[in-house]
């Protein structure tokens, strides 16, 4: 078994420590008629937003990171707005190494993601219960008057990243390639992809956009995170170009206009490896 990822250890460690009996682990939020996000709580166990789209005949739920506690939660509050039934879970990426997230879905409900997410999740030592449907570049579900487009990016804030568009609503999610007013966990992140992604994602011009971490949002949110994408990574490749080895780097790294953004020095050490060695290697000798 590979060791369990150290952003979700620190995450789940924290819920765990601070969560109040019966602490709910998501609030939803209604953002157009049958779309609804679902937001996680600091105090809770859930470490990434969700999505909830309501269809003609079947619930459609996005997101990742799905703990038990959560996905009983979020079926419970499906079931509060609609007796219409969860019938597809849009899972947006999954980090290899971890088998206590994403695997404890109804069995009813059937899993659409990237082939790259598929390839990771069956890489694990749990198999999966629920059938599957893996695609190439991306998607599209029809649903009455309900489209639903999904991307692939390929690579972002991890392999095979899916971003999630509505058109008629002007509903856009992006998980986890997007931290709105906080800085999450990119240690398996592709930076140079990821930095063209957010161009991307900004260029839909979304009315509502609802990111992996935070609060819902719109395109102002997307900038700001660029922003900070940006000033984070030209801060590693200044001191790459300077000669300066990781730890150096480390040491020296200077981002006042960002550092207090909640999550920053939690997960400093990791983003700053990750961008360091992952552009170092894009750089010819």
């Amino acid at each position: 078994m590979r060791p369990i990822p150290i952003f979700l250890t620190l995450l789940m460690l924290a819920g765990l420590l601070c969560r109040p009996a019966g602490a709910a682990n998501y609030e939803v939020k209604k953002l157009e008629e049958g779309v609804y996000a679902a937001v996680a709580l600091p105090e809770g166990k859930a470490v990434s937003n969700a999505l909830i789209i309501v269809t003609p005949y079947q619930v459609i739920l996005a997101g990742a990171h799905f703990v038990p506690e959560g996905i009983k939660e979020l079926v419970a509050d499906i079931a509060e707005i609609t007796p219409i039934p969860l019938r597809y879970v849009i899972l947006t990426h999954h980090h290899r190494g971890f088998n206590y997230v994403d695997f404890d879905f109804p069995a009813n409900v059937e899993i659409l993601t990237s082939w790259q997410t598929w390839q990771a999740l069956k890489g694990e030592s749990r198999p999966l219960r629920n059938h599957v449907t893996f695609f190439d570049k991306g998607m599209t579900l029809l649903r009455g008057d309900v489209v639903i487009v999904l991307n692939n990016t390929e690579n972002g804030h991890s392999e095979g990243d899916v971003f999630v568009y509505l058109p008629n609503e002007g509903v856009l999610f992006t998980s986890d390639l997007f931290f709105n007013d906080v800085v999450g966990y990119m240690g398996d992140g592709h930076m140079r992809d990821w930095i063209i992604t957010l161009e991307t994602l900004e260029g839909v011009g979304a009315k509502h956009v609802v990111p992996g971490l935070g609060q819902p949002t719109d395109r102002s949110g997307l900038r700001r995170f660029t922003l900070f994408f940006k000033d984070f990574l030209t801060e590693v490749l200044r001191h790459i170009e300077a000669g300066h080895a990781l730890a150096e780097t480390k040491k020296q790294f200077h981002l006042p206009r960002h550092e207090n953004l909640p999550g920053y020095k939690t997960f400093f050490d990791v983003n700053v490896e990750r961008a360091y060695l992952d552009l170092k290697e894009g750089i010819a000798p």
